[in-house]
């Protein structure tokens, strides 16, 4: 049906601001944003706590997650997203190095 949600697996690397992946340009331009938002939130948070750089990050709704791991500078990582709340744990395999 038309109105499903894409409950596919989506997976992104990123390299010096360019961010490609297994899907549509657009859902690339969407991870980037939210990375982007992500990463400066965490660190404000970081920062504020004292915790050092942020290499992780991500969030759950009910009907979308969303985790990315980056390098400590930030420029290279790799995300995943799925339209439907999952753990964690199920994408982190997929934005680790050792995946």
């Amino acid at each position: 049906m038309a109105n499903e949600p894409d409950t596919s697996l989506k997976l992104f690397e990123f390299r010096d601001g360019t961010v490609s992946g297994n899907t549509t340009p657009e859902d690339a331009e969407n991870f980037a944003r939210d990375f982007q938002g992500l990463r400066h939130f965490a660190q404000k948070m970081g920062d504020a706590m004292d915790l050092g750089d942020v290499w992780m990050g991500g969030f759950r709704e009910s009907d979308f997650t969303h985790l990315w791991s980056c390098s400590m500078d930030g420029k290279s990582g790799q995300g995943a997203m799925i339209g439907k709340q999952a753990p964690m744990f199920e994408l982190l395999q997929n934005v680790s190095d050792d995946a």
